[in-house]
C-alpha cells in the first residue's frame, strides 16, 4: 500500500536563484475508513500555501509540501512518523487528525526534535510536551458553539476522548454554517477534483496557515527555518484564523479553541 501519498514544491518567494528547502508534513488517512479525514485535510492545505503565495510567501523561503498516509493505523502511524523525522528538511507536522494515530506518532516526533501542530484531538487527551502545539479544545470547553448538523454528518476521525458521555463534539462545523470558511475555501473543489470540504477542511486550513506564519517568523532570524526555530516561533504566533484567533499558552494549548456540538 502507498504509503508516501503526495509531495509538492511550493515555491513562497520571488523566482531568483535556488535556495535552501524546508519541508512542512501533513501526515493523515488517505486510504480506509478514515480517508475522508485526509482527502478533506489535503485540498485545504494546498489552498493554504497557494493563497500565501499570492499573499507575498512566508518569510521570503521555499517550502516542501509533503503529505504521508497512516491509513488511520497506530501502528502505521509510529512507522510513518520515524521516516518524517529522518528528513532533516523537515521543520514541522501537521498530523495525524485521528487521537489515537496521533498519540502513537508524537513520542517519536519529540525524540527527533519535531514541533507537531495537533488539530482534531482534545487537548486534554495529548501530554504536554514543548513540541507539541494542541490545537483542538481542552474538555470541558469553555468556547462551546452549537451546530445545526446531526452527529450523522460526523466523519468518525473525532473520538469523543475525554467529553461527558452521551456529548457528539467536534472540532469545527460544517463549511456551510461558517461564512468566513465558505469564502475561504471556495476554490476547494479545484484541488480536491470535486469532492466539498468538511470540518477537517477549515481545521487543516487553520494549522496550515498557523505554521506559515510560524516559518515566516523564523525566518526573519534566520536565512533557513529549523525545527527549534519553527517550534520557538510557534509559541508567538497570533493568527487570526476560521475558527478565531488562534494563540498557545504556556502549556502549547489554544485555551479558546471551539469545540461544536451537533444535534443528535
Amino acid at each position: 500500500m502507498l504509503r508516501l501519498l503526495i509531495a509538492l514544491c511550493i515555491l513562497l518567494t520571488a523566482c531568483g536563484a535556488p535556495r535552501p528547502v524546508v519541508k512542512i508534513a501533513l501526515v493523515a488517512p488517505f486510504e480506509g475508513r478514515l480517508r475522508q479525514v485526509g482527502y478533506e485535510a489535503f485540498p485545504a492545505m494546498r489552498l493554504a500555501i497557494r493563497e500565501r503565495i499570492a499573499a507575498g510567501g512566508a518569510g521570503g523561503v521555499h517550502v516542501t509540501f509533503i503529505a504521508y498516509n497512516d491509513d488511520g493505523d497506530p501502528a502505521t502511524a509510529a512507522r510513518i512518523a520515524r521516516n518524517v523525522t529522518l528528513d532533516p528538511e523537515v521543520v514541522a507536522v501537521i498530523g495525524h487528525l485521528v487521537p489515537s494515530t496521533t498519540l502513537a506518532a508524537l513520542p517519536v516526533y519529540t525524540q527527533a526534535g519535531l514541533p507537531v501542530l495537533a488539530p482534531s484531538v482534545p487537548a486534554n487527551a495529548l501530554p504536554r510536551d514543548p513540541l507539541v502545539f494542541r490545537m483542538g479544545p481542552a474538555a470541558p470547553s469553555r468556547n462551546l458553539q452549537t451546530s445545526n448538523a446531526p452527529c450523522a454528518t460526523l466523519d468518525p476521525s473525532w473520538a469523543a476522548t475525554g467529553w461527558p458521555f452521551g456529548a457528539c463534539i467536534a472540532d469545527a462545523p460544517p463549511v456551510g454554517e461558517l461564512p468566513a470558511a465558505q469564502q475561504a475555501l471556495a476554490a476547494f473543489t479545484e484541488l480536491s477534483l470535486g469532492p466539498p470540504p468538511g470540518p477537517r477542511s477549515i481545521v487543516a486550513y487553520d494549522a496550515t496557515n498557523v505554521l506559515l506564519d510560524a516559518i515566516a517568523l523564523d525566518a526573519q532570524v534566520r536565512s533557513l527555518p529549523t525545527r527549534a526555530g519553527v517550534a520557538d516561533a510557534l509559541r508567538r504566533v497570533r493568527h487570526n484564523g476560521l475558527l478565531g484567533q488562534i494563540t498557545f499558552d504556556r502549556d502549547n494549548a489554544w485555551a479558546d479553541a471551539p469545540a461544536w456540538v451537533y444535534r443528535r
